[in-house]
């Protein structure tokens, strides 16, 4: 007679792939509001995924295209660099400022980007990394 191995426990099955929709919405991070409340509005709240999402990684394509774009064009670099700059810092504004309200700090904290050296490190690391508040603040009600 044979002896009796232990019985292995089986791992679950498992779970069946999202639809292409769902990935869709996860990889957008299920925006509630339009592109021009995210890039132009001062007003409401932004969770931290939006935040690296438009206020990051979108901007950051802008500035590459707009640079490249203009350089195409035939744009002295020393003019294509302060033009795509002041283009994008408007957007570059609202999303800071929704991302402050969302930890129910006023929009004038922007003035910390002005600290020499450190100041623009401590405003990437707040939006990016700081929770917001949970439920509703002074700013509105909280980010979906």
């Amino acid at each position: 007679m044979r002896p009796m191995r232990p019985s292995i426990p089986l791992a679950p099955p498992a779970p069946a792939p999202l639809p292409l929709e769902e990935l869709v919405a996860i990889a957008l991070a299920r925006e509630t509001l339009s592109p021009g409340e995210i890039y132009l509005r001062l007003r409401g709240r932004i969770p931290r995924s939006v935040f690296w999402l438009h206020g990051v990684l979108a901007l950051l394509l802008a500035a590459f295209l707009g640079n490249a774009l203009l350089n195409i064009a035939g744009v002295r670099s020393d003019l294509a660099g302060p033009l795509v700059n002041l283009l994008l810092a408007w957007p570059c504004i609202a999303i800071s400022v929704k991302r402050l309200h969302d930890y129910n700090f006023r929009g004038w904290w922007m003035l910390v980007n002005f600290v020499p050296a450190v100041g623009s490190l401590v405003m990437l690391i707040a939006n990016g990394f700081v929770p917001g508040t949970h439920g509703p603040n002074r700013f509105g009600p909280a980010p979906r």
